[in-house]
């Protein structure tokens, strides 16, 4: 059985040769400049894929033709998303102050700790959101504090205790951007798989103005990064795959090991062969190699399944880790998602009758899919 793969027709073939901008790609660019409606075109979907900061590159590097309206279009595109997050650092640094001071730890995930610790250029890596990383004992203590402070949790826990021991995490709104707080990488069966210890045996840290931050450890970014390209969004994000090529680990084998001892094999070779296809790489390296003939068991199949498609349901995916839970687990698992509580369906469902007629109907548009 393949792994899932995502075509190349999903994007247009220019996007594909900005992803791969500054790394050994065969992608080619177009000899001269789009038409207008083309660079609309391709500005948008750079800003959808998160890859502005690439087109920028691009552009300035001479590597993509464009007309001097559109150089001046692109640069100050890219200019307002930098001031976005250059606000969303301040707030990071805000937040993370915050959260230290009331004694909890915390792990920024993603955007800025990729930017300043991965990438050549902190300008070629942007993102619209925060995303921190909260031991499971710690998640309640985080969301206290940050209500406290005035932010809006946007959705409430199905019942106590849901967060800490099953949820993927929480996310929190602000005045104008919202928190992210995870527990682990990702819902469904491919989350229980993340060794939640192993995130906090290791890390790296960064520096923002004056305030020191923490990040993962290399290893765990990688495998963070791996999860969120192959089972965030479909059609895949070329910028979550540019991350996974630039997170590229030094220690091939050890990576391959790795994904080994946490039994994710799958979710790492979908990752790194869509990475290097996509991004026009050559498939060469302990790792590379390893990925592209890596063939998945038919379970692995289906709970890529689960993420790799169009119509995927949250449902689905929270009911096919039921089967993965200890029997004690199950019993609660089950009680939270069949008979949350009020606070949980309010404006959502009229009845507990209901939550179970939605929550069915959306596992089976999931797993139909």
């Amino acid at each position: 059985m393949a792994l899932i793969q995502c075509g190349e027709d999903r994007y247009p073939a220019t996007l594909l040769a900005v992803a791969g901008h500054g790394l050994p790609s065969t992608r080619p660019f177009p000899e001269a400049p789009l038409g207008q409606d083309d660079w609309s075109a391709l500005l948008s979907a750079a800003a959808d894929h998160r890859v502005l900061g690439l087109l920028r590159a691009a552009v300035d590097a001479g590597r993509l033709p464009v007309t001097d309206a559109q150089r001046k279009e692109i640069r100050a595109e890219h200019r307002a998303v930098l001031l976005r997050v250059l606000s969303l650092e301040q707030n990071l640094v805000a937040v993370t102050s915050l959260l230290s001071e009331a004694g909890v730890e915390s792990r920024v995930l993603k955007g800025s700790a990729y930017a300043h610790l991965d990438y050549p250029d902190p300008a070629l890596r942007s993102f619209i959101d925060l995303d921190l990383l909260f031991r499971p004992a710690d998640i309640s203590h985080a969301v206290e504090v940050l209500e406290a402070a005035g932010f809006t949790r946007i959705l409430a826990e199905p019942r106590p205790g849901f967060d800490e021991r099953f949820d993927k995490g929480t996310t929190l709104r602000g005045a104008d951007f919202e928190i992210d707080l995870h527990r682990t990488f990702v819902l469904g069966p491919w989350g229980t798989r993340v060794q939640l210890d192993a995130l906090w045996s290791a890390s790296q840290t960064f520096t923002i103005g004056d305030r020191e931050l923490t990040a993962l450890s290399a290893p765990h970014r990688f495998l963070h990064a791996c999860y969120h390209a192959a089972l965030g969004d479909w059609p895949l994000r070329l910028g979550s795959l540019r991350d996974v090529a630039e997170l590229h680990p030094a220690d091939e084998p050890a990576m391959v090991e790795l994904a080994q001892k946490w039994g994710v094999e799958a979710v790492v070779a979908t990752a790194v062969t869509a990475s290097t296809r996509l991004l026009g790489l050559e498939p060469t390296g302990t790792l590379r190699e390893w990925a592209s003939g890596y063939v998945p068991t038919r379970r692995e199949s289906a709970w890529l399944g689960l993420h790799m498609r169009e119509n995927k349901t949250f449902a689905a995916q929270a009911i096919a880790t039921l089967p993965v839970l200890s029997l004690r687990d199950k019993a609660a698992y089950l009680r939270a998602l069949m008979l949350p509580d009020a606070r949980y369906t309010a404006g959502r469902h009229s009845s507990a009758l209901s939550r179970f007629r939605f929550g069915i109907r959306e596992a089976l548009r999931g797993r139909r899919g």
